[in-house]
């Protein structure tokens, strides 16, 4: 069975454009994420739409010699399916490219329980025991292809795997939880890591600038994310 990453990115966010090409400590945010994701250990690809905006985002995967998928701009579940035949992937772990402290640890936990329990989908989002910003799924090609023929919204194809999730019943879902036996550690679902807003931006940079390695665990990064909370909170100032 063939299982690779594949990180979805695009340039046209209505709240930060441009944002997964930010620099953060002086290297894009798509590349915060591409490193970390790699470390899972998993061959790692990434999937943009056809649109000229994303031409961006081609010339990076070009530079990074990164596998690129380019397919429809607004039907995300139909990029994904493509991209996986593309890819000629059995299983597509999906990630958000505006996920720079996404965990290596938590992505090969999610890859490892998938290939163990072979579930319709397996995901550390259901219930969420993580902050955004630390989630993976991975998804069968079969479920693709499922999803592909029973969702015609395009406002829930945009979501790629919600209607899995608002059908439990219909589809065999199984979760990875923070403190348990797959993922020992703690998940700081508390924490907000997804780079949505612009001061979710900014704490990522502080974030970035503050890290003893870009390999750091989730504990210094949850630590550093409560560092920066606690003195924007009691307005300390300027954060240094």
């Amino acid at each position: 069975m063939t299982t690779g990453i594949v990180i979805f990115a695009r340039l046209d966010s209505s709240r930060l454009p441009g944002k997964v090409l930010k620099p953060l400590s002086g290297t894009p945010m798509l590349d915060w994420t591409l490193q970390r994701s790699r470390a899972a250990g998993l061959p790692v690809m990434l999937a943009t739409s056809d649109r000229a905006v994303d031409d961006p985002i081609a010339e990076f995967a070009e530079a990074a010699g990164l596998d690129l998928f380019r397919g429809d701009g607004a039907d995300v579940l139909g990029r994904a399916l493509a991209a996986a035949r593309a890819f000629g992937l059995d299983t597509l772990i999906r990630i958000s490219a505006d996920s720079p402290f996404i965990d290596p640890a938590l992505i090969a936990a999610v890859a490892r329980v998938h290939d163990r329990e072979k579930p319709d989908l397996t995901t550390n989002v259901f219930p969420r025991s993580f902050p955004p910003g630390i989630s993976a799924e991975a998804v069968p090609l079969a479920t693709l292809e499922r999803l592909d023929a029973e969702v015609s919204d395009i406002a829930m194809r945009e979501h790629v795997t919600l209607h899995a999730y608002e059908n439990p019943d219909a589809y065999r879902i199984v979760n990875v939880a923070a403190n348990g036996p797959d993922y020992a550690e703690d998940g700081h679902a508390a924490l907000h890591l997804a780079v949505d807003q612009p001061e979710d931006f900014d704490r990522a940079e502080w974030i970035a600038a503050h890290l003893s390695s870009r390999d750091a665990g989730l504990g210094e990064i949850a630590r550093l994310a409560q560092e920066h909370d606690m003195k924007i909170s009691t307005n300390e100032g300027s954060l240094t």
